[in-house]
């Protein structure tokens, strides 16, 4: 028997909803007369997982073809931002960009790795106590991150 879980999202927290988007994942598959089919795969694998690899989206049958057209060498994306809230958000935008087909997995795996790795020792280091993305302040945090990388 199926269990359906009704929630109201409005009164969940912002990290909550994050935290309920990254405990499942869609799948695609496409039927033998052209429909695409999409199912929620209940897994909180990106949420609990702070290395995310190549070898789990191959599992994913809308990400099979691309995993073995990969020639990236990088089969791992590491999250090690130290604030749990802060590594939580910035998982939730690779998922949207992975799941929503805005990256590519080499995208994903190569291409925004070392500006995941940038990114990572800015915020831990100028922003240790940083308890939200939402809590900056564009503008001066901006030409912050410009001297920071000179």
């Amino acid at each position: 028997m199926k269990q359906i879980i009704n929630l109201d999202l409005e009164q969940l927290g912002f990290h909550e909803r994050i935290q309920l988007v990254l405990s499942s994942y869609p799948v695609k598959m496409v039927q033998a007369n052209g429909s695409l089919i999409v199912q929620q795969q209940q897994n909180p694998y990106f949420l609990i997982n702070d290395i995310w690899s190549l070898t789990f989206l191959e599992g994913i049958p809308q990400f099979q073809v691309m995993v073995n057209k990969y020639k990236g060498t990088n089969r791992n994306n590491h999250f090690r931002i130290k604030n749990p809230s802060v590594n939580l958000e910035v998982k939730y935008v690779w998922y949207q960009k992975l799941f929503h087909e805005k990256w590519t997995l080499t995208t994903t795996f190569s291409g925004q790795v070392a500006f995941l790795g940038r990114l990572t020792e800015f915020l831990n280091e100028r922003y240790p106590k940083l308890s939200s993305l939402l809590d900056i302040d564009i503008d001066n945090t901006e030409r912050e991150w410009w001297f920071w990388l000179n």
